[in-house]
């Protein structure tokens, strides 16, 4: 499938940049990001096989992807293991990673997640600016929902079967397909889209054509996580015209249909929040439309940390240095916020007046490469990253 020019800017930040090194390379030898990615997937292979016998769990996504949406491992770009675990079972998941030297992220409790706070060793990384590195220590997420509908305000029915037709450690074929898809959406939702995630649906949705098995996804997922399901589906054939025809798709609200007309780059131009438009396009009430808009506009819960992570026992002079880095990091998130404000308030009222409006962006100024393990800025934000910040999946 051709990637659009659209689709290739920030192709470090958005896990491309091995693929596209793959597709476009002229040489025998391979690219050096594609070569430390190779190493990187092999080390956290190493880091799961350790983890692997301590706690039951099903893999999301990573190399549970391959092949049916990724053909290569390697060319999938992953800084850390996302475990799921029922909700009953989440500490005693934590407290066994703690046992053999993993420590959770402070700061991290207040913001929506489906996953305790991210685990990591600290053995002394820092940032150095390369989203490749062999040496990045592999996060773990113990996540305890597969979909969040109280922040979403969405409805996603049977989710929860997932756990119950897992395979092994892995989802079963139809809910891999369906995580994949929730996880694309809620990123969309929430105005953090990585390409690359949207690439390997679009590939699976491009190589799984049976009528057989889209008539078992029918038979097992209900309407309304089928309805969550194609809003990804409908991105990944916008952004890759992949080949799929699905009644899901052409069932969404025309209001969503007209979103994609009109922001179909948005989610990867410069800094705005449009993806509010499809988010209350797709609620049922003007409660949760209220309620999408005041967490997004009005944001009240800081992000989480994203210097000195893994240091261990940092000296006061360093302390000093990580809060005041953490401090300005949070500073610049409240004024992203503040100036998007009354842009996005005009660009609501041109969106309801059925306006064809593509003027409401803030500025969108040269992005330093954000760390990708920190609690970083949306794709399209234009904040960039305190210098040696941490990393964040």
């Amino acid at each position: 499938m051709k990637i659009p020019d659209q689709l290739r800017r920030d192709p470090d930040r958005h896990g491309l940049t091995p693929l596209l090194e793959q597709m476009n390379r002229d040489q025998r030898e391979r690219p050096t990001p594609l070569e430390r990615n190779t190493l990187r997937t092999q080390r956290i292979a190493t880091a799961y096989a350790e983890i692997a016998p301590l706690f039951d769990h099903i893999v999301l996504k990573g190399f549970t992807h391959v092949p049916d949406f990724t053909p290569d491992p390697n060319l999938r770009v992953q800084y850390d293991l996302d475990l799921y675990v029922p909700p009953s079972q989440k500490e005693k998941a934590r407290d066994a990673l703690i046992a053999i030297g993993y420590e959770p992220i402070g700061r991290m409790e207040g913001l929506a997640m489906d996953h305790l706070p991210t685990m990591v060793r600290k053995t002394g990384w820092q940032w150095r600016g390369d989203y490749f590195d062999p040496d990045l220590p592999p996060a773990v997420e113990v996540h305890f929902r597969f979909w969040d509908e109280e922040t979403e305000r969405l409805p996603a029915e049977g989710v929860e079967k997932f756990w119950d037709r897992r395979e092994g450690h892995q989802l079963a074929p139809i809910d891999k397909l369906g995580y994949a898809a929730l996880h694309l959406t809620r990123h969309l939702l929430r105005g953090n889209v990585k390409v690359f995630h949207a690439w390997e649906l679009a590939n699976f949705l491009d190589t799984h054509r049976d009528p057989a098995f889209w008539n078992e996804w029918r038979a097992l997922h209900s309407p309304s996580l089928r309805r969550l399901e194609a809003v990804a589906f409908l991105l990944a054939r916008t952004w890759f015209e992949c080949a799929i025809d699905l009644e899901e798709i052409d069932a969404l609200p025309p209001r969503v249909h007209r979103w994609f007309d009109r922001y179909r780059w948005s989610p990867v131009e410069g800094s705005n929040k449009h993806e509010l438009w499809l988010h209350t396009s797709l609620v049922a009430t003007t409660a949760d439309r209220i309620s999408i808009l005041r967490r997004r506009l009005i944001p009240v819960s800081l992000p989480g940390p994203i210097d000195a992570i893994h240091l261990p026992n940092p000296s006061l002079a360093r302390r000093a240095l990580s809060a005041i880095r953490n401090t300005t990091y949070a500073a610049s998130r409240t004024a992203h916020h503040a100036r998007l404000f009354l842009p996005t308030l005009l660009e609501g009222v041109k969106w309801r007046a059925g306006f064809s409006p593509r003027g409401a962006s803030a500025p969108h100024p040269s992005q330093s490469p954000l760390p990708p393990h920190s609690e970083i800025p949306p794709a399209n934000s234009a904040t960039p990253p305190p210098t040696n910040s941490a990393p964040h999946p």
